[in-house]
């Protein structure tokens, strides 16, 4: 493993650390105050269950975010696996909240890609 690291990678990492600080926030927010949302537009319509998928998804990228930012082998691999749920489910949940998801989709695939394109050999 080379010792310097390109900056798109660092900024990568900054990017899923902040992707996944806001879909934690995403699901406090569906748990602590359903008014922020469109629940009957959501694919399914339990708030509860989708508050607690982003945070839980958040918490992962918050997580990934240190192994790419410690360089470790699965660094990449797990932001690129993030980067994709994170995807998903704002692609699922486009309803609720139409602008917060196309956002974040768009900083996720911008994560995916950066990370997909810096792979090691």
């Amino acid at each position: 493993m080379s010792t310097t690291r390109k900056g798109s990678v660092t900024f990568a990492a900054l990017v899923i650390l902040t992707v996944g600080a806001l879909n934690a926030i995403w699901g406090i927010a569906a748990l602590a105050n359903k008014e922020y949302f469109h629940e009957a537009s959501l694919l399914f319509e339990s708030l509860q269950t989708w508050g607690w998928v982003y945070l839980i998804i958040g918490a992962m990228q918050v997580f990934v975010a240190g192994l790419i930012f410690t360089e470790r082998p699965w660094g990449s691999a797990l932001g690129m696996f993030g980067a994709f749920l994170g995807i998903l489910v704002n692609f699922l949940s486009v309803g609720a909240y139409p602008v917060w998801s196309v956002l974040l989709i768009a900083l996720d695939f911008f994560v995916l890609f950066t990370l997909a394109t810096n792979l090691d050999d």
